[in-house]
């Protein structure tokens, strides 16, 4: 039983070091989404800009060209930001059942150290029953 509550408590330890590598994880999740989106603000910016300009118009294009591409890393790269916080949650869900398994394991450890404790108790009290003189009457 000692070696079940010392798993827990190294399980446990384990979860909160996934709860903090999850907190990062999101937290970089929400900068990568939040880059996407200022991203995307400053090209509804350019565009609106340059329409009705010629000449605008012209560096629009060249700089449309070089947005798609940047706007296609990022998007990347926000995507990758989302799968490694999933996965850091999947580790942590799972560190939690594990918890959950040794806790169970040892809560049914403990419920047969009980009954052994509470059997042996019965058996001497019929022992002592047993080797007690009877009285005839």
């Amino acid at each position: 039983m000692r070696g079940l509550a010392t798993l827990i408590r190294l399980s446990r330890r384990q979860a909160d070091d996934k709860r903090v590598a999850l907190a990062e994880a999101e937290r970089q999740t929400l900068l990568g989404a939040e880059a996407l989106a200022k991203h995307d603000a400053k090209a509804r910016q350019e565009t609106e800009h340059a329409r009705g300009q010629a000449e605008d118009m012209a560096l629009w294009t060249t700089w449309a060209h070089i947005h798609t591409r940047q706007r296609r890393q990022l998007a990347w790269a926000a995507g990758q930001l989302q799968q490694q916080e999933a996965v850091a949650r999947d580790a942590l869900r799972e560190n939690f059942a594990e918890i959950k398994r040794l806790e169970i394991a040892l809560e049914a450890a403990e419920a047969t150290a009980k009954r052994k404790v509470q059997r042996r108790k019965e058996q001497e009290a019929e022992d002592t029953e047993l080797r007690r003189p009877r009285q005839h009457a």
